[in-house]
């Protein structure tokens, strides 16, 4: 289903041009080559969001609908995922995706709620690296919004076996608009009671989570989660809050390629707690994305994916 080819072993500024030249966005691109210059790192994936009125259709597939079963992406999540300019965007340098509900009474599952999400797979998986992103995240008002990965497996393995990785995560059940989480999902395979990869025994997650002072939904900032063999470690502008070591036995998942994520929910189970829309209410949570880059290290591991 993907065709995956390995970097040459170029020097690391050969390297670079080579990625930019794939996945770059001109001056922006130049932008993302600086910023790959430091350590033993090589920009193997970029998007800077300044080209066009649209996500790139050779990094991203924008994903409609209410999920595989039509129950809100086994969230129950309020929203449809739509592939209009107004839920999915570029516009001023900025990936753009709008949850939206502009008439009350707003419902759930009928069409209503409106939101976007793009994914990489089948156009860019990767192994191991440092991911950064420079987001504005919606908070409240039942907004859900994340960053994560996927394995590249799914769906064709199902989830959890295949794994999720959420580099950021934001929403108000449990939390607050001061709050930022970094969660790891997976499915320990020698824990298999009631049955396989089931809550709470085979199915595994560790979220971790910083609060700061004021909210996070105030303006832009930087999360980078950091992957290799040994562990995860995240972070926002600059401050870990987020270390877990992967397990070789038990957290295979952990160790395969893995494939990109945008997305608002709205609602369902960290949206709201499970309750419905205020049917007196009407919603609009926007997420901006500045860019998005995938560095890893310059030794063989490195891959782009067309």
């Amino acid at each position: 289903m993907r065709l995956i080819r390995a970097l040459a072993l170029l020097p690391p500024a050969a390297a670079l041009a080579a990625c930019a030249a794939v996945r770059g966005n001109d001056a922006a691109a130049r932008t993302a080559q600086t910023a790959a210059s430091e350590g033993d790192f090589v920009l193997v994936f970029a998007d800077e969001f300044n080209d066009g009125t649209a996500p790139s259709s050779a990094n991203w597939t924008i994903e409609t609908g209410y999920g595989p079963n039509n129950n809100g992406w086994g969230n129950n999540e309020w929203q449809l995922y739509t592939d209009s300019p107004a839920n999915v965007r570029v516009e001023n340098g900025s990936l753009v995706l709008a949850a939206l509900c502009p008439v009350a009474p707003c419902g759930v599952r009928d069409g209503t709620v409106t939101s976007g999400k793009i994914n990489s797979r089948g156009k860019f998986a990767f192994k191991f690296g440092k991911v950064t992103a420079r987001i504005k995240p919606p908070v409240g008002d039942a907004s859900w919004p994340a960053f994560w990965a996927l394995g590249a497996n799914y769906p064709d393995t199902a989830w959890p076996l295949s794994g999720e990785l959420d580099f950021m995560e934001m929403h108000t059940f449990h939390s607050d608009k001061n709050t930022t989480h970094t969660t790891m999902h997976w499915c320990d395979q020698t824990k298999q009671a009631p049955e396989a990869c089931s809550w709470p025994a085979g199915w595994v997650l560790d979220t971790q989570h910083k609060t700061f002072a004021g909210s996070l939904g105030n303006d832009f900032h930087i999360w980078e989660v950091d992957w290799n063999e040994a562990g995860v470690t995240g972070t926002i502008d600059g401050e870990t809050y987020f270390t877990r070591a992967i397990d070789p036995a038990t957290m295979e998942e952990f160790l395969k390629e893995f494939f990109l994520i945008f997305n608002v929910a709205m609602g369902g189970t960290l949206g709201s707690g499970e309750q419905p829309p205020d049917p007196g209410r009407t919603y609009q949570q926007t997420m901006l994305v500045d860019y998005v880059r995938v560095f890893q290290s310059s030794g063989p591991q490195a891959r782009l994916n067309n």
